[in-house]
């Protein structure tokens, strides 16, 4: 568990997304939105939560592009739409995350690399 995973029960340092990673670190496709100081929900054992926003570019570029190409074979409409929205999202952070990233450094990284 890294120092951004928390375990289920645990109250959340801040609101926003957060997703539910197995044993093996790896996204189980579970999101929720908790607010500051609720508690993370029940989870498998060993299960833990990360919030979305620590998620590097590259990989919310990623992931906005399997949800595309999930979209491409959604079998109802709902679900379609349900997955282009997740697309767009994931896309809209990854935006704000490159431009963030790229003002705060100036183009280098900060001595102490706090944003």
């Amino acid at each position: 568990m890294t120092d951004t995973e928390y375990q289920p029960g645990d109250r959340a340092p801040e609101a926003g997304a957060y997703e539910e990673l197995n044993v093996l670190g790896r996204p189980t496709g579970r999101i929720v939105a908790v607010d500051k100081d609720e508690e993370f929900p029940t989870a498998a054992r060993a299960f833990t939560w990360r919030p979305l926003a620590d998620y590097p570019v590259p990989e919310l570029r990623a992931r906005a592009a399997e949800y595309r190409r999930m979209a491409t074979s959604a079998r109802t409409a709902t679900v379609m739409e349900s997955l282009k929205k997740l697309a767009v999202r994931f896309e809209a952070l990854a935006e704000r995350r490159a431009r963030g990233e790229s003002a705060s450094s100036g183009g280098r990284e900060e001595a102490d690399g706090d944003e």
